[in-house]
């Protein structure tokens, strides 16, 4: 159920991952002043121009949640027992930086491909697997390639992927348990 309605969220809110992806663009910075500039200019190509990019958000989501959710406890388990809440958060801060920070990885080359898709504005709304292909291309046809940056984006998800664990599970544990 989570997952499915996670999914649902993601297609709700793709048009602020559109907007975020748009004002980051480097070819985008004179043409927007804010973020309720660019959805005005968005509008001006048709309301599918808010969900350009959906699918590979949905392929990269769907499975992610699939393994986040489904690995979180096992990892958490291989790692020592805590004696203390403090030594839990630990835990999950690390099971969770482990966790998402792989999953970001594997699915990098998926996120290069919405982030290509979501920058167009205007014009022909291309398939995932055609734009795949033209990164493939123009990327030498190398796997390599296709995880160019993917460093930083490790890093970001090490951090992030791990306080969001820790955090969750505190909340979880204050609001939910008896």
């Amino acid at each position: 159920m989570a997952n499915k309605l996670d999914c649902t969220t993601e297609a709700v809110l793709t048009p602020l991952e559109r907007v975020q992806t748009i004002l980051l663009d480097h070819r985008h910075t004179k043409n927007f002043t804010n973020t309720a500039h660019a959805f005005k200019v968005l509008k001006q190509y048709g309301y599918m121009e808010y969900y350009r990019g959906i699918t590979p958000i949905l392929v990269r989501n769907g499975p992610s949640n699939v393994l986040f959710f489904g690995l979180r406890g096992p990892i958490k388990s291989t790692l020592p027992e805590p004696s203390s809440q403090i030594g839990h958060t630990i835990n999950d801060f690390i099971s969770g930086a482990m966790l998402g920070a792989f999953i970001s990885t594997v699915f990098y080359p998926v996120n290069v491909v919405k982030t290509r898709m979501q920058v167009q504005l205007g014009g022909p709304h291309e398939t995932t697997w055609h734009t795949f292909k033209i990164i493939w291309r123009e990327r030498g046809c190398s796997v390599t390639r296709m995880f160019y940056g993917v460093q930083l984006n490790f890093t970001r998800s090490l951090v992030s992927w791990g306080i969001i664990n820790a955090s969750y599970e505190l909340i979880k544990k204050c609001f939910f348990s008896k």
